[in-house]
């Protein structure tokens, strides 16, 4: 059905969305990090990006998460990409909103050009119906 790109650092939730996706009958890239993200996006062309807001590494929030490739896509820096780049559907998760004082990330990422935001846990059902709207808005 679709290409999606999964940026999520939570292996096993990674894997479990995948599979997921997977049985739906999509084609699913997953990474890590925006930096890699974005590498994969300027080699391949996808339907559908679903990013994770906030990467940790070594269990500290880092800037390589998907605030960071919402703008890169979506912001000032987006003059020199490919249309379809800058067009993709966006689903933005994050499990920051049960954090005091980072609940605001999810609209920080829908005004930065989020299509839908997601809090985690995420219902398979609704990530489902968010990418099933999002896919036939595209087409």
């Amino acid at each position: 059905m679709a290409k999606i790109l999964l940026m999520e650092d939570d292996e096993s939730l990674a894997t479990v969305l995948s599979e997921v996706l997977t049985a739906e009958g999509h084609e699913i890239t997953t990474c890590t990090s925006a930096t890699d993200a974005f590498a994969h996006i300027s080699a391949a062309k996808f339907d559908l990006l679903i990013t994770d807001i906030i990467v940790l590494k070594d269990n500290k929030s880092v800037p390589d998460g998907g605030i960071s490739l919402i703008s890169r896509l979506r912001g000032a820096l987006s003059w020199n990409l490919e249309p379809w780049m800058k067009e993709m559907p966006i689903i933005a998760i994050s499990g920051a909103i049960h954090n005091q004082g980072m609940a605001d990330l999810l609209n920080i990422s829908r005004d930065l050009g989020a299509d839908i935001t997601l809090g985690k846990p995420t219902d398979t059902k609704d990530l489902l119906n968010a990418i099933n709207l999002l896919l036939r808005k595209s087409r």
